[in-house]
């Protein structure tokens, strides 16, 4: 579950797990480059550092700590997936999740940053484990905080619901998930929490948590917008300024 920092190469500016690559790309210069990559030639996990058995990165001995103890609930999350996820929703993610495993979460521990969306999306988080990729609105996030200047896959990303619902029309939340995302947040003690979209905010109002609301790249995907625009990189920007200088 453990990604060392150390095992990234630097490509063009971006960072690349190896590991993740069908055939290593000739030439990357920048991020765009790195997001246009096709899976088909160099993997399905190709434009993000994670995947299914590498999902939190560390840094140093404090990001390890951190990250066994989010094994430790992912595998209580495998082990007893009812308790966390209901049961429909659990049934419909091993129908289309193309993985071994369940969605759970994935960054950098250490970054202070955590975002919690909303459920894994059917084409993207459903299908892959990996929060916010591969479908139009993860996608649109990860473009949209590389405009920034951040990578995205250096802040922490979670979801308040693990298993993706039935056609992804979610219908709430229980107590089951609001323990698993209570326990995570514990474990991460973040600097700052931001809630993407409205499900995200309500879960963790009820948990206590002051948390920054921001509307779900869902929400400008249905109106069209599929790339960064103005109102976007505005509304996102509170993500960089949280997240600091880039420290490596």
């Amino acid at each position: 579950m453990l990604l060392r920092f150390e095992k990234l190469k630097k490509i063009g500016g971006v960072y690349i797990n190896p590991k993740n690559l069908k055939a290593r790309p000739l030439l990357l210069r920048d991020w765009r480059d790195f997001l246009s990559l096709d899976e088909r030639v160099y993997g399905p996990y190709s434009r993000t550092i994670y995947n299914p058995q590498e999902r939190f990165l560390v840094v140093d001995g404090r990001d390890e700590r951190t990250a066994r103890k989010l094994e430790g609930l992912y595998l209580e999350l495998l082990k007893e997936p009812l308790r966390f996820c209901r049961e429909e929703y659990h049934r419909y993610q091993l129908q289309v999740g193309e993985f071994e495993g369940l969605p759970f979460s994935n960054g950098w521990p250490g970054s202070g940053v955590v975002l919690v969306g909303e459920a894994p999306g059917r084409k993207g988080c459903g299908k892959t484990g990996i929060c916010f990729y591969r479908d139009a609105s993860g996608m649109l996030l990860r473009k949209t905080l590389f405009s920034l200047g951040l990578n995205p896959d250096f802040v922490y990303i979670t979801n308040v619901v693990k298993c993706n619902p039935p056609e992804n029309k979610l219908r709430g939340f229980g107590e089951g998930e609001l323990e698993l995302l209570r326990r995570e947040l514990e474990v991460l003690k973040p600097g700052t929490i931001f809630a993407i979209g409205r499900t995200a905010e309500k879960a963790l109002t009820r948990l206590g948590y002051d948390a920054v609301y921001l509307r779900h790249p869902a929400w400008y995907v249905r109106r069209g917008i599929r790339e960064p625009s103005g109102e976007i990189l505005e509304e996102y920007s509170a993500i960089k300024e949280a997240f600091g200088e880039w420290r490596f």
